[in-house]
């Protein structure tokens, strides 16, 4: 149980350490409805979760009820070195962020008062967009990418500081679906813990 266990503490560190620097748009149950679109969003951290998902060129979403917006944790591949008793393991974090364009509140503007303050448009006006919601995948995988620049552990595991912090954005046969109002973008950190000595072992060392 050693990787699920792995998995979880990734996902704690995610909960506790990442997530709650975050804020994105929550969509509301009707979001499919175009009259719905002047709807009064809410702002919230985004979800963890946690699972086992296909890759490769045949990737096929399982029925899964995933919260946007939020972060899947993912184990793309690994290796248990016993002579360096060593485990490492590819973690591969997919983010989505929910935003269909430009609402009223998102905007502030001078209140034409001498105390010279802002105030937000109406919130019923909307303004459908594609140049809103990539901002927010990418401001998310910043707020990754930046914690785990600074962390000196992901939930116990270590950071292999010889690899490189990948991102990109999610794409199927080299494509980037148009998955509008949904954005998709993920972050690639390699992670390794040490292991005890088998016990075959534990005579010759």
């Amino acid at each position: 149980m050693a990787i699920v266990t792995d998995v979880q503490c990734v996902m704690d560190w995610l909960a506790e350490s990442v997530c709650p620097k975050v804020e994105l748009k929550l969509p509301p149950e009707d979001w499919r409805d175009v009259d719905a679109a002047d709807y009064s969003y809410r702002l919230v951290h985004p979800a963890v979760h946690g699972m086992y998902w296909p890759t490769g060129p045949q990737m096929v979403a399982p029925p899964y009820l995933f919260q946007h917006p939020g972060v899947l944790v993912q184990v793309t591949d690994g290796e248990d070195d016993v002579a360096a008793r060593v485990e490492t393991m590819t973690v591969r974090l997919h983010l989505s962020a929910w935003n269909p364009g430009l609402h009223g509140r998102d905007v502030w503007e001078p209140a034409g008062d001498a105390l010279g303050g802002y105030v937000r448009r109406e919130a019923d006006e909307f303004s459908p967009s594609y140049d809103d919601g990539w901002r927010d995948a990418w401001s998310f995988v910043d707020a990754v990418v930046r914690e785990l620049r600074n962390a000196r552990d992901v939930g116990g595991l270590s950071i292999d500081r010889s690899r490189p912090v990948r991102f990109g954005p999610y794409a199927e046969q080299g494509a980037i679906p148009d998955l509008y109002p949904f954005w998709f973008a993920w972050v690639e950190v390699g992670l390794y813990r040490g292991q005890a000595s088998p016990g075959f072992l534990q005579e010759f060392l």
